[in-house]
């Protein structure tokens, strides 16, 4: 899956120029509970991205002004420029990868002819997709089984005719001769009828969480 489908698109992002006075800027900042924000030019490149601590390192460590002469200058001397930048045609696992290795809080999304935003994805969006991903909302059955192709095919029929459905299976290899983990997260309007008919049918279910 690409990140295109769950990039926040430019039209709904809350943006920063270049020529903003910064004590604007960081108002806008911290009324919308953000730590930082995208910040653009006139031509609507991307240009980096401005922070509170940026703004609050600056202004401690800096005595060359006084208060309101300092929030009058412009947010383009206070952005980080030097910003990881990417596609929106690369894979959700690729930008998940360059967020957590880079530690931000989100990666902008730039046409790659144009330099212009595109929109961004934040971390938060990544866990989102990764939670439907894996079914975590969903009930979790932990069992050790044998002969893994053929008892998951009886086990996922049990599950079928017991009105569930299989959202998620992760198979772990317990490094004893053909025994393997099996976690399954599974979708039922009766999760307890769909574990009693695997019990009836003689799989151990070793944890279930619902």
């Amino acid at each position: 899956m690409h990140v295109k489908s769950i990039m926040i698109p430019f039209e709904e992002l809350h943006i920063l120029r270049t020529d903003q006075e910064v004590g604007t800027a960081l108002q806008q900042i911290i009324d919308n509970g953000f730590l930082s924000l995208p910040v653009i030019d006139e031509q609507d490149h991307f240009v980096g991205v401005l922070s509170r601590r940026y703004i609050y390192e600056e202004f401690f460590n800096n005595l060359e002004y006084d208060k309101e002469t300092f929030f009058k200058r412009k947010v383009s001397e206070f952005i980080k420029a030097k910003i990881p930048v990417t596609k929106d045609n690369i894979f959700i696992e690729e930008a998940a990868l360059l967020l957590f290795e880079k530690k931000m809080t989100f990666l902008p999304i730039v046409d790659e002819h144009s330099g212009k935003l595109k929109g961004i994805i934040t971390s938060g969006k990544l866990l989102e997709k990764y939670k439907d991903f894996f079914g975590l909302e969903h009930p979790k059955l932990v069992m050790y089984i044998y002969d893994f192709k053929g008892k998951l095919a009886q086990i996922m029929g049990i599950i079928s005719k017991a009105g569930g459905s299989i959202k998620n299976i992760v198979q772990t290899d317990t490094e004893v001769m053909g025994y393997q983990e099996i976690t399954l997260r599974v979708e039922s309007n009766d999760i307890h009828k769909v574990v009693k008919q695997l019990r009836d049918h003689g799989i151990e279910i070793r944890e279930f969480c619902e």
